[in-house]
């Protein structure tokens, strides 16, 4: 059963953050697509628009089994870009996605990608951490996935009070065609010790 009747919206002093819908797909995909969101994983770059579509179509899914999905990130403010000098990143723009989709193991797989342009600020730690605490209401664990190679995004998790569980290499093949190295070295993070049948079925997700 569900354990929300309606999608959960969020907000913060910067930011609005609002179930995943159709019409987001196209900024999406913009965003997904662009080789600088990928700098960690490059082999995991959207090619197609299909893939933004499929990702509204799993939140949907999630938000009805569990009522908690992937948000929309928008600003509710102009702001300065640090990244990209004398721009200013308007308000209402799309800067990204953080996501606590229900996974088929029973917990639900905390993360967020935002644009590069608005990298520096502080964003990325705000989303999270409002979308984390909407993601523990939920009686099921929550677990994020990282590579080793990401010190931005390990920070970012261990600043929002999620817990180192596992680190080693991911299931060959699983995750990416590139060579099993270091930089690939995946880590895990949970918000609550993980029993070891649930450890392992995340492990095997690559």
């Amino acid at each position: 059963m569900p354990e929300s009747s309606a999608p959960e919206f969020l907000s913060t002093t910067r930011l609005r953050l609002a179930p995943l819908a159709a019409a987001d797909v196209a900024e999406v995909h913009a965003i997904y697509a662009d080789p600088g969101t990928w700098l960690h994983l490059p082999t995991g770059r959207h090619t197609a628009l299909a893939q933004a579509e499929r990702m509204v179509d799993e939140s949907e899914q999630s938000w009805a089994a569990s009522g908690l999905g992937r948000w929309a990130i928008r600003l509710r403010h102009d702001l300065p870009s640090t990244a990209l000098p004398g721009t200013t990143l308007a308000a209402g723009m799309l800067i990204g996605v953080a996501s606590a989709t229900l996974m088929d193991c029973g917990a639900h797989n905390f993360g967020y990608r935002l644009t590069p342009a608005s990298w520096g600020i502080g964003l990325a730690t705000e989303a999270a951490t409002v979308a984390l605490a909407a993601a523990q209401a939920s009686a099921n664990p929550v677990t994020a996935r990282v590579l080793a190679g990401n010190p931005a995004s390990v920070r970012v998790l261990e600043r929002i009070g999620l817990t180192l569980v596992w680190r080693g290499q991911g299931v060959a093949g699983t995750a990416s065609d590139q060579p099993a190295t270091a930089a690939l070295e995946r880590l895990i993070f949970a918000d609550r010790p993980l029993k070891p049948d649930l450890l392992a079925a995340i492990i095997n997700l690559g």
